[in-house]
């Protein structure tokens, strides 16, 4: 395996997750297994969760950030929230603790710059 494809292996183990809803009974749905990236929502200056299927790249979760603190770490792994416009809890479960600090730091970044904004 080349240097630039242990890199990309590398990257993908970091930022793969398991997408969980929670459902109507209090038990947590398994949605998939996938790639997270935090990019521009389509069309919109917004940024985003999107979890990308590794098996068929369709869209397992799209979720524009917020500057709300509705975000919660836990434990090493897992980033949990109760998303505003479906009213649903969502989490996403890492599989490495690296890409879940990095992920959570992305959103702790995005969220400054939303409430940096709206204070001007």
């Amino acid at each position: 395996m080349g240097t630039q494809e242990q890199s990309q292996a590398s990257f993908n183990s970091l930022q793969r997750v398991k997408v969980y809803r929670l459902n109507d009974d209090g038990k947590w749905d398994d949605q998939g297994t996938g790639h997270v990236t935090v990019d521009y929502l389509e069309g919109s200056e917004d940024l985003g969760l999107y979890v990308i299927d590794e098996e068929d790249n369709e869209t397992l979760l799209l979720h524009r950030i917020t500057p709300d603190d509705i975000y919660r770490k836990q434990e090493d792994t897992i980033i949990s929230w109760r998303d505003p416009e479906f009213s649903t809890e969502l989490a996403l479960s890492f599989q490495e603790t690296a890409g879940c600090s990095y992920t959570w730091d992305h959103i702790c970044k995005v969220q400054r710059s939303l409430q940096f904004r709206s204070a001007l």
